[in-house]
């Protein structure tokens, strides 16, 4: 076998979108599912993002964005449980992350109506993901209340994020380096 053949083939298993979904550390519902969001690069910079989203927006988006992230994170999740399979949720869910770079990058210059129907259909994806991977013999009860606390803490940690950038006089270029990192890494997800 020849080096150049074998090549691909490695940086295929190290390639970040390999990484997106590894299987996830933790065998037990509320463990596995508190572990979901935080051992996948792609979970983490979307709900990141939203957080900081929501701060950037201010107003009813703090906690708009957030909430409506979890709530149809949840629609998503029971989906995935049940069964459905809808091809392309890993597609979608790079895909997510290219456009909460981009959201980010453009900040508040998009109607808030339009961020929030996104960072929804986003959910729904990101749900999937997380229910499609639940554990064999987990509680889906234990396993969902996992992946769910673990999302509103990095909803947090984002906005947190954003209420420091927008203190800082020089918050716009934060935010547009900001979606710029994460619009590149969704952008290998895509290309991986």
């Amino acid at each position: 076998m020849k080096i150049k053949n074998l090549l691909p083939g490695l940086l295929i298993l190290f390639s970040p979108f390999a990484f997106a979904h590894p299987g996830h550390w933790g065998n037990h519902g509320f463990e596995s599912g508190i572990l979901h969001p935080l051992t996948g690069v792609d979970h983490l910079s979307v709900m990141i993002s939203v957080g900081v989203l929501a701060a950037l927006f201010g107003g009813r988006s703090r906690w708009q964005m957030p909430l409506s992230f979890i709530a149809l994170m949840i629609v998503g999740g029971i989906l995935g449980v049940s069964g459905l399979i809808v091809p392309g949720v890993e597609l979608c869910i790079a895909f997510s992350v290219v456009a909460m770079g981009v959201l980010l990058w453009r900040s508040v210059q998009i109607s808030h109506q339009w961020v929030v129907a996104l960072v929804m259909i986003f959910a729904v994806f990101h749900g999937m993901a997380h229910g499609e991977e639940m554990p064999l013999n987990t509680q889906a009860l234990e396993y969902f209340s996992g992946f769910v606390i673990s999302t509103s803490l990095l909803h947090m940690t984002g906005m947190a994020i954003g209420v420091t950038v927008l203190r800082l006089s020089v918050s716009g270029r934060l935010v547009k380096l900001l979606g710029a990192v994460v619009a590149l890494l969704g952008g290998s997800f895509l290309l991986s």
